[in-house]
């Protein structure tokens, strides 16, 4: 049986968390593959780091806006890997990381995001907001009571040059609005509005078309096993380096993982889009390995170089 998960809105993104509960490698001591580079920033469900921006100049906010929101959770990294930003604004467009995913078995381990055009008048509109709400002053933080094992909203917010880090805790519904600013209320009522830049901003969106990322993260796993009656499906790794040096050991035996960029990205990236989570791909050396992928989007070094 399959269908199609819906677009869903921020205030639901903890649903992905939860499918990515898998028994799975625990990611540490990531390093890039091969002759990969690694991506600019800090990492979906991982400490951020400040993109490089312009130099505002003139009257919008636009120039060198960069915003990114995400969630993490105090979980051993394998429960976390392939978590996206569920929303990324960066260099005048919007990548949006709540994408449909199909619900079927064996399903995708590539999951594609979308991106589109935003106008200065859009970003205008998010900075104002942002502003209106007291989320651009010197208070950071709006958990008022941590829980354990809770859920963190993250949103990294670049505006005029100054770089906001602000946390918060996951909504609990769609409709949260307040008119405090500075407080916890307004954080998840921005956190909201994020996730409904499509009503909020209308036109200010241009076409929606596919994102094409420039670095992912790869984690390498032990082979597959056959399930539910269905046989693993072998494929050739194409990548000149083998499993053995590819990236680095994860912390549990058997598992690795690197970011992948440049001309080794080049190559793997059909291999991956047309993989699923029972594919074995075999190196050179003829040894067996499955993966996992986390598509990285600018400002976002990912979870191999966190650890």
């Amino acid at each position: 049986m399959q269908g199609i998960d819906a677009h869903r809105p921020l205030s639901s993104i903890a649903r992905r968390a939860a499918a990515l509960l898998v028994a799975g490698a625990v990611v540490a001591g990531c390093v890039t593959s091969g002759t990969s580079g690694t991506s600019p920033a800090a990492g979906s469900a991982s400490p951020a780091a400040s993109p490089a921006v312009v130099t505002p100049a003139g009257s919008s906010s636009a120039v060198g806006f960069y915003l990114r929101a995400w969630q993490s959770q105090a979980l051993a990294p394998q429960y976390t890997f392939g978590g996206l930003p569920a929303a990324t604004i960066s260099g005048g467009k919007y990548i949006d990381g709540l994408v449909a995913i199909p619900m079927i078995y064996p399903g995708p381990i590539y999951i594609g995001l979308s991106e589109q055009p935003i106008s200065a008048a859009g970003i205008d509109k998010i900075v104002a907001e942002a502003r209106q709400d007291g989320l651009l002053g010197d208070k950071s933080d709006f958990i008022e009571t941590p829980m354990p094992g809770s859920i963190t909203a993250h949103i990294q917010l670049v505006v005029d040059g100054v770089t906001h880090e602000l946390t918060g805790p996951m909504p609990s519904n769609a409709g949260e609005t307040s008119v405090t600013p500075g407080s916890t209320a307004a954080f998840l009522s921005f956190w909201n509005r994020i996730g409904e830049l499509g009503v909020w901003l209308g036109t200010d969106l241009g076409e929606s078309t596919p994102y094409t990322p420039t670095s992912i993260a790869i984690m390498l796993t032990p082979p597959a096993d056959a399930s539910a009656g269905i046989a693993p499906t072998e494929k050739p790794w194409p990548l000149t380096t083998a499993f053995a040096a590819f990236g680095s050991p994860s912390g549990g035996a058997g598992y690795r993982c690197a970011t992948v960029t440049g001309a080794d990205l080049a190559t793997l990236l059909p291999a991956v889009q047309a993989a699923n989570a029972l594919t074995v791909f075999v190196d050179s050396a003829n040894a067996k390995m499955s993966a996992k992928v986390e598509v990285l989007v600018p400002g976002d070094a990912g979870p191999c170089a966190a650890q």
